[in-house]
């Protein structure tokens, strides 16, 4: 299932605990270049580099407990108003602080506005560690982190294998439509908790 200019992308970054427990954050950005179609596995290695980007800033201050396990990219299907998967590989994501973690659902949050005021982007940042935080809030040294993580989120790029451009953003399910990032981002000092959306999802 070839990409192509003007489809919208979902990209799932799944991470994994050493328990089996899994994380999830869900990304959209939209193709285009003049050049497509794109070869699927050139889009998927360019979308993990994309995730790569975001979490490597928050690599040095996350759970190794916690690892990347599987990105996986679907494109929206205009006519069967749905997600048409268009391919998965490896999320070789690797935190590496040995800091006692936090309880699993206490997350580091990073806002991302766009171009409708009405439709903003939350990211739940896992793995947080308890060196992180000081009662109850976390320290200038991670949210700079954070705020370079949402940098990295919001930022246009060219992919390295497809040549294709990336335009981030967010899918508004109630719109149906997608609406690029702009550079209006913010991080809570205030830890957030990402509730347990369904079984061994979102924990």
């Amino acid at each position: 299932m070839a990409v192509v200019d003007t489809d919208v992308l979902r990209v799932v970054a799944s991470m994994i605990w050493t328990d089996g427990n899994i994380n999830q954050n869900v990304f959209n950005c939209l193709v285009s270049g003049g050049v497509g179609p794109y070869d699927d596995q050139d889009v998927a290695d360019d979308m993990e580099d994309w995730l790569d980007n975001m979490y490597l800033n928050i690599t040095p201050n996350s759970s190794n407990q916690l690892d990347g396990n599987e990105v996986i990219i679907y494109k929206y299907d205009t006519v069967g108003e749905d997600w048409d998967e268009v391919s998965s590989q490896a999320f070789t994501w690797n935190p590496s602080s040995a800091a006692e973690q936090l309880p699993r659902g206490v997350a580091g949050l990073v806002r991302l506005w766009t171009t409708n005021p009405d439709v903003q982007g939350k990211k739940y940042l896992p793995g947080r560690t308890e060196d992180n935080i000081d009662d109850g809030l976390f320290g200038g040294a991670d949210l700079v982190t954070f705020l370079a993580f949402a940098a990295d989120w919001y930022t246009p790029f060219v992919g390295a294998a497809s040549g294709a451009t990336f335009t981030p953003g967010i899918w508004s399910v109630i719109d149906t439509l997608f609406y690029a990032a702009v550079d209006h981002i913010a991080a809570n000092a205030i830890a957030s908790y990402q509730r347990r959306r369904k079984r061994n999802v979102g924990i």
